[in-house]
């Protein structure tokens, strides 16, 4: 089983995962809460799971990782899921992956349609922009990443490629048609979820390896950018 923990924007979200499903997962959006909901959250999840009806075949020692999201997203948010994360992998000895918020929402791309970017939320009228390579098996390596002003998305991005948008990033109209002019495809709508996040976490452990813990820090393209 693995838990997975994303607070880099306005919702906070838990999951626990096995086995390719996503056994029970919470989600709220409630700003700069993060910090009193996220161990209440974990917690809930965890009696829900210990009921009699459910500990034996999901029992809660059965918990083999934790992923959590990395960034980029609020400074405030991300160390805050990143401490409970490292202090709980900590406590029982468990393994731990860091994934990018832009490999959240490459995993909800259209698979192999064009060059594959993602757009998070950079504020100064900028986004995070992220170039992604397909591994195998709906595995998303990032490429490079970047701050680009959002006037210049049409000029950044090939003809032909996909760009995946979260939920929370407003682009200008003129933007968006310029690009899809460009005949680029726009994926929009996305969210952060821990239930996407935790199935990326067992992949790349399973990949690449887990992440070392006391030396996993959030992913900050600009330091202290997108503090909420």
């Amino acid at each position: 089983m693995i838990l997975a923990l994303e607070t880099s924007d306005i919702l906070c979200s838990v999951a626990f995962w096995e086995k390719g499903r996503t056994l029970v997962e919470y989600n709220l959006e409630l700003p700069q809460q993060h910090a009193t909901i996220l161990g209440g959250l974990v917690e809930q999840g965890l009696q829900f799971l210990s009921a009699e009806e459910r500990q034996k075949k999901y029992p809660v020692d059965s918990i083999e990782s934790v992923s959590v999201a990395i960034g980029p997203g609020s400074f405030t948010g991300l160390r805050i899921g990143l401490s409970f994360a490292q202090g709980f992998c900590f406590g029982k000895n468990l393994p731990i992956a860091g994934i990018s918020n832009h490999q959240v929402l490459a995993a909800q791309s259209i698979a192999h349609i064009g060059p594959l970017f993602t757009a998070i939320e950079a504020r100064r009228n900028e986004v995070y922009l992220a170039e992604h390579e397909w591994v195998e098996n709906a595995y998303y390596r990032i490429l490079e990443h970047r701050i680009v002003p959002k006037n210049e998305l049409e000029d950044t991005l090939p003809e032909k490629s996909q760009l995946v948008l979260p939920k929370e990033l407003k682009i200008a109209p003129e933007i968006l048609s310029a690009l899809k002019e460009k005949q680029v495809l726009l994926v929009p709508e996305r969210r952060f979820t821990a239930g996407v996040l935790a199935e990326l976490g067992q992949k790349k452990i399973e990949r690449d390896g887990q992440d070392v813990l006391a030396e996993l820090e959030p992913l900050y393209i600009r330091p202290f950018a997108g503090v909420v």
